[in-house]
């Protein structure tokens, strides 16, 4: 499966106003939860995971956060987006005492090791791409962040 089909399994809020991680993890455990993605244990098992492995990413001109939590929290495999109407801090991923300002968050939701190290790697080749970052970040709804993810995801698999 393609990133933009673990996607719109999952669930896209754009401009979201959270002044922490927890925030933010707690806005898409919500939404996931409705939609019977995940277990009511997933938003413990976000945050116990990311204090022991942050998921910060700073890149060049936008940082990311990757958030994601073990299998056992998860029912259906997917992917939530949001996009923050302020950075929050996240512990950058290669070093923990650094604090980063995130400005979009990719969570992961999967029920399976391989699909969990796959989905990583595809979500990595996008979000090095600095115009897919910005035109994520821009978007005014769910509709147009499908559309970037589609036409960028086309590039990396071509």
């Amino acid at each position: 499966m393609d990133v933009v089909d673990f996607v719109n399994n999952g669930v896209i809020l754009t401009n979201l106003d959270a002044k922490s991680k927890e925030d933010v993890f707690k806005a898409l455990h919500e939404e996931l939860y409705k939609k019977e993605n995940v277990k009511e244990s997933f938003y413990g098992g976000l945050v116990k995971r990311e204090n022991e492995f942050p998921t910060g990413l700073a890149l060049s001109n936008y940082n990311v956060a990757i958030p994601h939590t073990d299998a056992e929290h998860v029912i259906n495999s997917c992917i939530a987006v949001a996009t923050l109407k302020n950075p929050v801090v996240f512990q950058c991923m290669e070093d923990e005492s650094k604090s980063i300002e995130v400005s979009v968050v990719f969570m992961l939701a999967m029920g399976d090791a391989h699909s969990h190290i796959e989905m990583l790697q595809k979500l990595v080749s996008l979000i090095q791409n600095d115009s897919f970052l910005e035109n994520v970040i821009n978007a005014k709804d769910k509709n147009e962040i499908i559309q970037y993810i589609i036409q960028n995801e086309k590039l990396y698999t071509a």
